[in-house]
Protein backbone atom coordinates (compact mmCIF):
# COMPACT_ATOMS: atom_id res chain seq x y z
CA UNK A 1 0.00 0.00 0.00
CA UNK A 2 1.43 3.41 -0.98
CA UNK A 3 0.72 6.25 1.01
CA UNK A 4 0.35 9.68 -0.03
CA UNK A 5 3.19 12.23 1.14
CA UNK A 6 3.49 15.15 -0.61
CA UNK A 7 6.92 15.50 -0.15
CA UNK A 8 8.01 12.67 -1.47
CA UNK A 9 5.57 12.09 -4.32
CA UNK A 10 6.94 9.82 -7.02
CA UNK A 11 4.00 7.55 -8.76
CA UNK A 12 4.15 6.11 -11.96
CA UNK A 13 1.91 8.24 -14.79
CA UNK A 14 0.75 6.45 -18.09
CA UNK A 15 1.12 10.03 -19.46
CA UNK A 16 3.06 13.24 -18.84
CA UNK A 17 -0.06 15.50 -18.99
CA UNK A 18 -1.77 13.39 -16.17
CA UNK A 19 1.69 13.45 -13.98
CA UNK A 20 1.50 17.42 -14.20
CA UNK A 21 -1.20 18.21 -13.21
CA UNK A 22 -1.01 15.96 -9.95
CA UNK A 23 2.30 17.57 -9.47
CA UNK A 24 0.38 21.12 -9.87
CA UNK A 25 -2.22 20.24 -7.77
CA UNK A 26 0.37 19.28 -4.77
CA UNK A 27 2.23 22.82 -5.69
CA UNK A 28 -1.11 24.31 -5.26
CA UNK A 29 -1.78 23.33 -1.85
CA UNK A 30 1.69 23.22 -0.73
CA UNK A 31 1.96 27.04 -1.65
CA UNK A 32 -1.45 27.54 0.28
CA UNK A 33 0.00 25.82 2.92
CA UNK A 34 -1.62 24.16 5.92
CA UNK A 35 -1.81 27.02 8.23
CA UNK A 36 -3.88 29.24 5.74
CA UNK A 37 -5.76 25.45 4.39
CA UNK A 38 -6.73 25.00 8.47
CA UNK A 39 -7.99 28.96 8.78
CA UNK A 40 -10.00 28.92 5.33
CA UNK A 41 -11.88 25.78 6.81
CA UNK A 42 -12.69 26.80 10.22
CA UNK A 43 -13.44 30.39 9.05
CA UNK A 44 -16.05 28.63 6.69
CA UNK A 45 -13.79 30.51 3.48
CA UNK A 46 -15.10 29.71 -0.10
CA UNK A 47 -12.62 28.25 -1.84
CA UNK A 48 -12.41 30.32 -4.84
CA UNK A 49 -9.16 30.14 -5.36
CA UNK A 50 -8.87 26.21 -5.46
CA UNK A 51 -11.91 26.44 -8.26
CA UNK A 52 -9.75 29.02 -10.51
CA UNK A 53 -6.97 26.27 -10.32
CA UNK A 54 -8.97 23.63 -11.58
CA UNK A 55 -10.34 25.85 -14.17
CA UNK A 56 -7.28 27.14 -15.40
CA UNK A 57 -5.82 23.79 -15.31
CA UNK A 58 -9.03 21.98 -16.85
CA UNK A 59 -8.81 19.60 -14.06
CA UNK A 60 -11.94 17.82 -14.49
CA UNK A 61 -11.99 18.13 -18.24
CA UNK A 62 -9.29 16.39 -18.28
CA UNK A 63 -9.58 13.71 -15.59
CA UNK A 64 -13.65 13.43 -16.01
CA UNK A 65 -14.11 13.26 -19.99
CA UNK A 66 -14.46 10.04 -22.03
CA UNK A 67 -12.03 9.34 -24.64
CA UNK A 68 -13.65 10.86 -28.03
CA UNK A 69 -15.05 13.67 -26.33
CA UNK A 70 -12.57 15.86 -25.52
CA UNK A 71 -8.53 16.46 -25.74
CA UNK A 72 -6.55 13.52 -26.87
CA UNK A 73 -5.58 13.03 -23.44
CA UNK A 74 -8.84 13.11 -21.43
CA UNK A 75 -10.64 10.47 -20.49
CA UNK A 76 -12.28 8.44 -17.92
CA UNK A 77 -9.70 6.51 -15.64
CA UNK A 78 -10.49 5.14 -12.87
CA UNK A 79 -7.05 4.99 -11.63
CA UNK A 80 -6.58 8.87 -12.22
CA UNK A 81 -9.38 9.40 -10.64
CA UNK A 82 -8.53 7.65 -7.17
CA UNK A 83 -4.98 9.25 -7.43
CA UNK A 84 -7.02 12.93 -7.76
CA UNK A 85 -8.90 11.80 -4.99
CA UNK A 86 -6.78 10.84 -2.84
CA UNK A 87 -4.39 14.35 -3.19
CA UNK A 88 -7.65 16.17 -2.49
CA UNK A 89 -8.53 14.54 0.41
CA UNK A 90 -5.34 14.79 1.77
CA UNK A 91 -5.98 18.21 1.61
CA UNK A 92 -9.05 18.89 2.85
CA UNK A 93 -12.98 17.26 2.27
CA UNK A 94 -13.63 20.19 1.02
CA UNK A 95 -11.70 19.93 -2.17
CA UNK A 96 -12.76 16.55 -2.46
CA UNK A 97 -16.35 16.82 -1.78
CA UNK A 98 -16.47 19.68 -5.24
CA UNK A 99 -14.49 16.70 -6.97
CA UNK A 100 -16.50 14.14 -6.01
CA UNK A 101 -20.12 15.84 -6.83
CA UNK A 102 -19.00 16.28 -10.14
CA UNK A 103 -17.91 12.60 -10.60
CA UNK A 104 -21.29 11.74 -8.99
CA UNK A 105 -23.57 14.24 -11.89
CA UNK A 106 -20.80 12.92 -14.64
CA UNK A 107 -20.58 9.37 -13.55
CA UNK A 108 -24.64 7.84 -14.91
CA UNK A 109 -23.99 10.10 -17.80
CA UNK A 110 -20.90 8.80 -19.39
CA UNK A 111 -22.32 5.01 -18.28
Amino acid sequence: MLLFNPKKYNRHHADEKTKNLMLKTIEFFEKKGLKKIKEDDQAAVWYDDFLEFIKKEQAFATLLTPSGYGDPDSRWDMWRIEEFNEILGFYGLCYWYTWQVTILGLGPIWM
